[in-house]
């Protein structure tokens, strides 16, 4: 569903087919110097709250951008089960505050973001 790589200074997260429709794009560019934090989440369905743009199956996924009502704007791509990230970015970058992404592997990708950011 995500595909993650960090490669010369920027963290780019790729989408799957149905991810794209509801996230509107097929990927997302970081530059690493925009990542202010990075954190795991035990539960990353509970990150997205606000009003939505996209998919919500209660309890089981969450797909598209969650705009807080202070107004941080989070692109969510949450599963059940699956553990995630939360990486806030210094400023809006490609229209968001922050990704809550769902990945089998987010203590790699953590202790890797950790690695390049510090």
């Amino acid at each position: 569903m995500i595909q993650t790589r960090i490669h010369h200074d920027t963290l780019t997260v790729r989408f799957g087919p149905w991810a794209r429709l509801f996230t509107r794009t097929a990927a997302v560019r970081v530059p690493l110097a925009a990542i202010a934090g990075v954190s795991r989440l035990d539960r990353p369905l509970t990150a997205a709250k606000g009003i939505r743009f996209g998919l919500l199956v209660t309890g089981v996924v969450k797909i598209g951008t969650w705009t807080s009502f202070s107004g941080v704007k989070r692109l969510v791509v949450a599963r059940r089960d699956v553990p995630g990230l939360r990486i806030t970015l210094k400023g809006r970058v490609a229209g968001h505050d922050e990704l809550v992404l769902s990945l089998p592997d987010a203590d790699e990708l953590l202790r890797r973001l950790t690695a390049v950011t510090a």
